[in-house]
């Protein structure tokens, strides 16, 4: 027995319950009618993982293949030319993809949309965004019998 920190009932059996970020003694009756009891799993959360078979982990990104691809440089100068080509104006396009006409103004004047994005445009212009990474420079460091190359070295030889 104790008292509702709640209410203020004294003399009621009483349970701890999480409300927000703070826990308190609660009777049943706030608990009740404030819905504090153990929150089960959201009904979404459920039929989500019922789709996908069980719950199971997602597979984490490999960091050694992220990076295979990379936006292009070029990439809103080929959204332009492809909507261009398509005969689309921006507005259509926007349409299209189900984007609005400031998604497709930001992303033709140079600035990288998201992922998901670059998948549309791809998908509804027939470009490719996407392009193999390359590699900007390659040095190679002698493996002979000196030393090895120090930090000293190495900024010498950078300029």
């Amino acid at each position: 027995m104790g008292e509702c920190e709640l209410c203020g009932a004294v003399k009621v059996s009483v349970r701890q319950v999480r409300t927000g970020k703070t826990e308190v003694l609660a009777c049943s009756r706030c608990t009740e009618k404030l819905n504090l009891g153990p929150k089960g799993e959201a009904p979404g959360l459920q039929q989500s993982r019922h789709r996908t078979g069980g719950g199971a982990p997602r597979k984490r990104n490999d960091l050694m293949a992220r990076g295979q691809k990379e936006l292009a440089p070029d990439f809103h100068k080929r959204i332009a030319r492809g909507r261009n080509a398509r005969g689309l104006s921006q507005v259509q396009l926007a349409k299209e993809m189900a984007e609005t006409v400031n998604v497709i103004k930001s992303a033709e004047s140079g600035k990288r949309p998201t992922d998901a994005v670059i998948k549309k445009f791809e998908s509804a212009l027939g470009i490719e965004l996407m392009v193999e990474r390359e590699a900007e420079e390659t040095r190679f460091v002698n493996a002979g019998n000196s030393r090895g190359m120090t930090f000293g070295d190495y900024f010498n030889n950078m300029g």
